[in-house]
């Protein structure tokens, strides 16, 4: 699942780390990531947090 949260995180020109079971990413702006978000939430049924450009999944 992992694999695939980075390589859509990639495609849509993020940037991203992982700890604790979280991944935390950032965008240019809170378009991507709301895009980003919508995406992980439909692909892997993952709790995600925004906060303007940035975003926080749980898996």
């Amino acid at each position: 699942m992992n694999m695939l949260i980075n390589q859509l995180m990639r495609s849509s020109n993020g940037h991203s780390y992982e700890t604790a079971g979280i991944i935390s990413a950032f965008f240019n702006d809170s378009h991507q990531a709301r895009a980003y978000a919508q995406q992980i939430r439909s692909l892997v049924n993952a709790q995600v947090e925004l906060d303007g450009s940035q975003l926080a999944a749980r898996l």
